[in-house]
């Protein structure tokens, strides 16, 4: 880890790791007047003229004032949920807020391989079988600063199909999670299991790309979770419900149906479950991420959900922002890195960096541009001590004395094996 000499008050010049300096910041120990040991022109520097040092001196960021948590869906699988997730947290947590990251894809967990993180000692399976008792016993400290995993229990039967006694245990112990902001990532699909955690959370997130089937994907999963959250809402009024049954919910609004239609029906039979149901229209507000984006011009398709979503669900889905479309995301994917941590100077990189200042935390001009370069700076320096996957080259040499030789679509004679190093994966 990188150290830096530094002379404080009426004390001997010693050595100290970023983190140290940090805290010590935070507690009034070290200061911009402080020397620092510049190596570059060999003297002795105030500490405010090291730029590397400058987030430790810049206003800690507002707190929110309770816990977040947000749930980040979508539906449809493959429009990066798992990877943004990921990338989402370690943003979060260079501005200095506690973040936990949570794989909440029951039966498909990759969270912890996106963190580089192969054999996580804890996962979801030692709290649901009731080997820890709480979500904080199973938590797991990452290389970032600030940002902690709870892991999935990838293919451990049973884990997929979780009791509803199971998932609410899950869901009042995330609101004991002592932390600024909670991220769930949530498997693909629109099961009920996804659903529910969906609607549970304080602010939901659906993330697509603007491709037209994963546009479609994603307003059907926001259908699906407000018809979930209707149906919850008068599940001990079945006059009501079957209204929605009758009405053919679905059906309605594929030809050309509203809510607003419906919500009229429900108003003429029961003002008070009408209003209700206004009601929960309007605090129902998820949030949109548009990713892998390569123009302007698709930027308009989350635009065009937006708005869709407004006109025939009448829910305010909010536009949070766009991620560029960049090669390094997928290059950092297939080392088992963060892409804010393989490349926080990337395309990708700055597109989270800008939509966390602006569309999450609702920073714009010159606080927002100085959020940006805090994010992406610490990121940058978080990279430099990020431990390398051991795992990334195999020692097997791909040979005729392998299994699969004549019948491997990545058989490559006399080179190292590129996917026998994935065992430990496997073997789990």
């Amino acid at each position: 880890m990188a150290e830096l000499f530094v002379k404080l008050a009426n004390q001997q010049a010693r050595p100290y790791t970023l983190p140290e300096l940090r805290k010590m910041a935070s507690n009034g120990m070290f200061g911009q007047d402080d020397l620092v040991f510049n190596e570059d022109s060999q003297e002795w520097v105030k500490a405010a003229t090291v730029s590397k040092l400058d987030p430790l001196f810049q206003a800690s960021p507002a707190a929110p004032e309770r816990q977040i948590v947000y749930a980040v869906g979508g539906g449809k699988g493959g429009v990066g949920k798992t990877v943004l997730t990921a990338s989402l947290g370690i943003g979060l947590a260079s501005l200095g807020h506690q973040v936990v990251i949570v794989d909440a894809d029951l039966g498909g967990a990759n969270l912890h391989t996106c963190m580089g993180i192969l054999e996580p000692e804890y996962t979801f399976y030692h709290f649901y079988t009731l080997q820890k008792e709480t979500l904080a016993d199973i938590m797991l400290d990452t290389p970032v600063e600030n940002l902690k995993l709870i892991s999935g229990a990838c293919g451990t039967l049973g884990m997929a199909n979780p009791r509803f006694t199971q998932k609410l245990r899950f869901i009042n112990e995330l609101r004991r999670i002592q932390a600024d902001y909670v991220l769930l990532d949530l498997g693909a699909g629109s099961s009920f299991n996804v659903i529910d955690f969906f609607v549970a959370a304080d602010q939901g997130i659906v993330v697509t790309t603007p491709e037209p089937m994963a546009i479609q994907e994603t307003f059907n999963f926001l259908k699906i979770a407000l018809m979930r959250k209707i149906m919850r809402q008068f599940k001990n009024q079945p006059e009501i419900t079957a209204l929605f049954e009758q009405e053919a919910f679905t059906e309605n609004i594929q030809h050309g149906g509203t809510l607003g239609s419906l919500l009229q029906k429900i108003r003429a039979y029961d003002q008070t479950a009408g209003n209700a149901t206004a009601k929960l229209l309007d605090t129902f507000r998820p949030s949109l991420i548009l990713n892998m984006v390569h123009s302007q011009e698709e930027v308009k398709e989350g635009i065009a959900l937006s708005t869709a979503a407004e006109e025939l669900l009448y829910i305010n889905l909010e536009f949070l922002g766009y991620i560029d479309y960049d090669d390094s995301v997928r290059k950092a994917v297939k080392e088992m890195r963060p892409f804010m941590i393989d490349n926080p100077k990337s395309k990708a990189s700055k597109s989270l960096a800008k939509l966390i200042s602006v569309g999450l935390q609702g920073k714009s001009g010159w606080k927002g541009f100085m959020d940006r370069r805090r994010v992406i700076r610490q990121a940058a320096e978080e990279a430099k001590n990020y431990p390398v996957n051991q795992m990334r080259e195999s020692e097997t040499i791909c040979s005729v004395q392998c299994f699969y030789w004549g019948d491997c679509e990545y058989q490559n004679g006399g080179y190292p094996c590129p996917v026998r190093h994935l065992d430990p994966i496997f073997r789990r």
